[in-house]
């Protein structure tokens, strides 16, 4: 790709953030009720799926908690990505370039990729990857869907912030994903160690 293509393409996918969150984004300030509403689904599915990762933690199966340790690990490499990622672009929050508000108290640190969309979706790439819990992927990732919208909605991210959560989910389940095949198994080290 030629330098002049490479600045077209990152123009128009601008433009088409842009559109997005001024469609997604209100002008006005919103009513007390949309407001906390919208903080809930900011938050909220982010505190469940911690929560079910709690619940995984203390059950009496092993592998859920082996599950959940490896889960946890994963999404904290996934936060460790994103932030190399800002610190190669340091792209400023809506509310700091003066394109949106921030309808609810956030700091003014970079917004590329989303944190909270990229820890929701690798948990829940994990998830759907095992069996026993795919279920529960299903659910985690489908929750990340309202919170992708109310992070933008409340002026704290751009849709292009949610897309390259998922993004950056896929890459670090994938890369999850190459390791595990080539590694053995913890649950069959166990069984064999009990066998």
């Amino acid at each position: 790709m030629t330098p002049h293509l490479i600045q077209a393409l990152a123009a128009e996918m601008y433009r088409w953030d842009l559109r997005w969150f001024h469609a997604i984004h209100p002008t006005m300030a919103p009513s007390t009720t949309m407001r906390l509403w919208a903080r809930g689904l900011a938050d909220g599915p982010l505190l469940m799926t911690a929560g079910l990762l709690g619940w995984m933690l203390v059950t009496p199966r092993r592998s859920l908690r082996w599950l959940a340790c490896r889960v946890m690990a994963v999404a904290g490499v996934a936060l460790v990505v994103n932030a190399l990622v800002a610190l190669v672009w340091d792209r400023p929050r809506p509310f700091v370039a003066g394109i949106g508000h921030a309808w609810m108290s956030h700091a003014a640190t970079g917004s590329f990729p989303s944190d909270h969309l990229t820890l929701q979706w690798t948990i829940a790439g994990l998830l759907l990857w095992d069996g026993r819990t795919r279920w529960w992927g299903v659910v985690v990732a489908l929750l990340g869907l309202p919170m992708a919208w109310a992070r933008i909605y409340l002026g704290v991210h751009y849709p292009g912030d949610m897309v390259g959560a998922l993004a950056m989910a896929v890459l670090v389940v994938a890369s999850c994903g190459v390791v595990r095949n080539r590694l053995p198994a913890p649950a069959e080290q166990l069984r064999a160690q009990v066998d």
